[in-house]
């Protein structure tokens, strides 16, 4: 009697070439599209930018062009993010430019105490994005720029917001973020980190000196949400010279107070019986 074999679901190699291939060239658009991001670029920029040769990102440029993510300018042969692409995001930004708005009072107050750089960051994915920013009026200063985006392993408010996450997206997020070195004292350690973390979790502020720009200090406190959430940090930061420790951390209360009053302001209270 003749046997009937079960056939099984196990992947070929040939298979699992194309997958590692189909990602990889998601990969490089994904590169290309962070370099435009800075700014528009020739092939030869963009190239030299992504680390792949003329050919390669041609081809990608192409295909992200038809998809409407790119656009090539018919004169100078400069390739640029596509309004299109840039329009999806608008809701985001809008919602970004709104919470912005609602937090400048409560900045300004704190920016005309200290004379420093206020900033407000959001968390988006791994990194963090500037959504607002009262520069120092001072000669020597520091600025962010809005819209500037950080690895959240950098510098204090990235560390705030990474240490408020819920325990498991902490988790998940400590073992994506590439841990790369901005300056010397950059936090390259995923267990140097996850100890400062849970510090920072119970005194409720971070602090950072040059750890993603030589000579800066900055410290940071967390802004809480209507479901008792954090998702904002709000930050002072300046030279060294001016901001050392000492005098950082008398700005701890005030800014605490600028954090709680906005906190408030979008729908948070805390609960005297926890």
């Amino acid at each position: 009697m003749k046997r009937e074999m079960k056939k099984t679901n196990i992947p070929s190699a040939k298979a699992h070439d194309n997958d590692s291939g189909g990602v990889r060239a998601v990969e490089r658009a994904a590169d290309i599209l962070i370099c435009l991001g800075k700014g528009e670029g020739t092939l030869s920029e963009i190239s030299k930018e992504v680390g792949l040769n003329k050919a390669t990102v041609l081809r990608m440029l192409v295909s992200l062009e038809r998809k409407g993510f790119v656009s090539k300018d018919p004169l100078s042969a400069r390739y640029a993010l596509d309004w299109r692409f840039m329009g999806m995001f608008s809701s985001m930004l809008t919602r970004d430019q709104g919470l912005a708005n609602i937090s400048y009072p409560f900045m300004e107050k704190l920016w005309k105490l200290t004379n420093e750089t206020i900033t407000l960051y959001v968390r988006k994915g791994y990194d963090r994005l500037c959504i607002a920013e009262l520069p120092s009026p001072q000669p020597l200063k520091y600025t962010a720029g809005i819209g500037v985006t950080v690895p959240l392993h950098a510098g204090s408010p990235g560390k705030l917001l990474l240490a408020f996450m819920p325990p498991e997206e902490m988790a998940e997020a400590l073992e994506k973020i590439e841990m790369f070195r901005l300056t010397n004292k950059t936090i390259t350690s995923r267990e140097v980190l996850l100890k400062e973390l849970m510090l920072i979790r119970k005194q409720g502020w971070s602090t950072s000196f040059g750890e993603r720009i030589d000579g800066v200090s900055s410290l940071s406190v967390p802004v809480f949400n209507a479901e008792k959430r954090v998702n904002l940090s709000l930050n002072i930061l300046g030279p060294f010279v001016r901001l050392g420790e000492e005098i950082l951390m008398g700005y701890l209360e005030p800014l605490r107070e600028a954090a709680l009053n906005l906190s408030n302001r979008l729908g948070y209270y805390e609960d005297s019986h926890s």
